[in-house]
């Protein structure tokens, strides 16, 4: 016998206080009984425990652990990969798993405490535990000394991006922005982000209880370079990145109909879809077909469609993110629905892999209050290549989900030891805290079609660039130190 799960109990904490050091467990554990005591749910109901990963060299269970902080009993156990499309793939299991009738409660959580982390390391002390990830504690001598390096070894493929020198998200990101808008002035395109995020501050703004930057700003502020706000990747400066070094767990209470009690919201459709690889892969480096396969999808799955939906929640954790889910929706520029319930990545804060789930708790207290009646969240991983999608409402509606796999509209090779001329696709000029412009990827193609990835032969080129998108333009790829380069045409 089937039956409709239902989301019966949320909560989302914050540690902002500077003095307190937690680890990433606390958090979690707090925000797990918090969401139970919310549905009326006690430990010794809940027949299974999902979590998102505290950190991408976890090598323990994260899932275990909660259960064992909670003294959950013997039951479904599981842990998604890190990916911020991890949460709604548990949020998917724990539906499909009630609705099947093999358990009534199903706990999903996740948290980090990056910021305990980093207040730890600063003292002296021995850190509560390791980082999220390797970029999670800033640019300076913060860092974790036990964090590992990635090594070669551990990319899935050649990746043009990596080859590049676009090794953090934020480059890689900054690439698909570039091919996102080629022609765009590079004044007038800052603006534009600008405008595109400043409404997400102004929710961060209405959250001093849980966003870790809750200040409404410009778009001038958001887009300007200056003190406090450094170019980071071209066009984003430091206020339009995700911001990961925050203490922030969030849970989600999911059960069958019966058990929720006089909960009414309801995940309608979950869905998730990869790409088969890296931006630099695809026939457009500025599209995600997956992503644009699995919103379609779920709009079946529900019976609606986008113009429906009356609130979103767009992964944001670089503006190109945002781009991608409006695009996926087919929402034009200036259409006044809102794009987030926390107020963003960059803003309410961007805890590893467990972001999503505050963008489901956020979208169902929406739902709850009646300021939304439907509505919409993305999540996005991996190297732009993992997304999921759900569609929650209130009201009595049944539960679908559909993982789409591998989605592919063509793949475009990379790689190789081609040299030549080649037409640049992408490209960004990185800054380092110190030194400016230290460096300017390109992802070029070849008149065979083939792809590759180089970096400026010239140390001064990067300065030199600055300011400009090569996109469309040639340039004349070589080799230096065993590595593709190249010159302008």
């Amino acid at each position: 016998m089937s039956t409709s799960p239902v989301i019966a109990g949320v909560a989302q904490v914050a540690n902002l206080d500077e003095e307190r050091v937690v680890h990433p467990l606390d958090l979690i554990e707090e925000a797990a009984r918090a969401a139970l005591e919310d549905a009326g749910i006690t430990a010794d109901q809940v027949g299974g425990v999902l979590t998102a990963p505290m950190s991408t060299w976890a090598s323990e269970r994260t899932s275990e652990l909660v259960a064992g902080r909670l003294g959950v009993p013997g039951g479904l156990r599981g842990d998604a990969s890190y990916s911020g499309a991890g949460p709604q793939r548990l949020l998917a299991e724990a539906g499909r798993a009630v609705a099947a009738g093999e358990v009534d409660v199903v706990l999903v959580a996740g948290g980090i405490a990056d910021a305990s982390v980093r207040r730890a390391t600063r003292r002296g002390e021995e850190p509560p535990a390791l980082p999220t990830a390797a970029w999670s504690q800033g640019s300076r001598a913060e860092r974790v000394d036990a964090t590992p390096a990635f090594r070669r070894s551990d990319l899935p493929a050649y990746l043009a991006e990596w080859a590049a020198g676009a090794a953090l998200p934020s480059a890689y990101f900054a690439l698909v922005e570039s091919a996102m808008h080629p022609d765009a002035d590079a004044v007038d395109h800052g603006r534009w982000l600008g405008e595109l995020l400043a409404p997400f501050t102004a929710v961060a703004a209405q959250r001093p209880d849980l966003a870790w930057f809750p200040v409404a700003r410009s778009a001038a502020e958001i887009a300007g370079v200056g003190e406090g706000n450094r170019m980071i990747a071209e066009p984003y400066t430091k206020l339009m990145c995700s911001f990961p070094t925050v203490d922030l767990a969030a849970a989600v209470v999911v059960t069958s109909q019966e058990l929720g009690g006089t909960s009414s919201v309801r995940p309608l459709a979950l869905t998730a879809a990869k790409e088969p690889g890296p931006p630099s892969v695809r026939p457009d480096i500025g599209r995600s077909v997956a992503l644009e396969r699995a919103v379609e999808q779920a709009q079946v799955l529900a019976g609606i469609d986008a113009a429906a939906i009356d609130g979103f929640d767009l992964y944001s954790c670089f503006p190109a993110a945002v781009q991608l889910g409006s695009r996926a929706f087919g929402l034009a520029d200036d259409d006044p629905r809102p794009r987030t319930v926390t107020g963003g990545l960059p803003y309410f804060g961007g805890p590893g892999a467990s972001y999503t789930l505050h963008a489901v708790v956020g979208m169902v207290e929406e739902l709850r209050a009646g300021r939304v009646r439907l509505g919409a969240v993305v999540g996005v991983g991996g190297m732009l290549d993992d997304f999921s999608v759900g569609i929650y409402a209130t009201g009595d509606a049944p539960f679908a989900w559909a993982d789409l796999g591998e989605v592919a509209d063509g793949v475009v090779e990379t790689g190789g030891d081609g040299r030549g001329r080649a037409v640049v696709e992408a490209m960004t000029v990185l800054h380092d805290r110190d030194h400016g412009p230290v460096g300017a990827p390109v992802i070029a193609r070849f008149a065979d079609g083939t792809r590759i990835g180089a970096r400026a032969a010239d140390p001064a080129l990067p300065a030199a660039l600055a300011g400009r998108n090569l996109v469309g333009d040639e340039v004349v790829i070589g080799e230096a130190d065993g590595r593709a380069v190249y010159t302008l045409a």
